[in-house]
């Protein structure tokens, strides 16, 4: 039979090298998750909505509408007020 000392060591060393692999196989799935994760933040969808009120006024002259930003009507040429 084996001194108490030895079969201590042989325990000691067995669980050492068991945590050990734990730790590297925990190590390696943690990694892997990253991976993924970076590769599904890697897709980026970008969306940009514009919203352009349009305002119209109506030409004091002709009576048809343009937009205001314009400085004369487009149709007769009036000055706008």
């Amino acid at each position: 039979m084996m001194p108490f000392e030895v079969m201590f060591w042989i325990i000691f060393v067995f669980a050492f090298v068991i945590i050990i692999i734990s730790w590297i196989f925990r190590l390696m799935k943690a990694d892997k998750d990253l991976q993924g994760q970076q590769s599904e933040n890697q897709v980026v969808i970008k969306e940009k909505e514009i919203i352009r009120e349009i305002v119209k006024i109506r030409c004091q002259y002709c009576g048809n509408t343009y937009d205001e930003t314009l400085d004369e009507c487009p149709h007769c040429g009036g000055k706008r007020p």
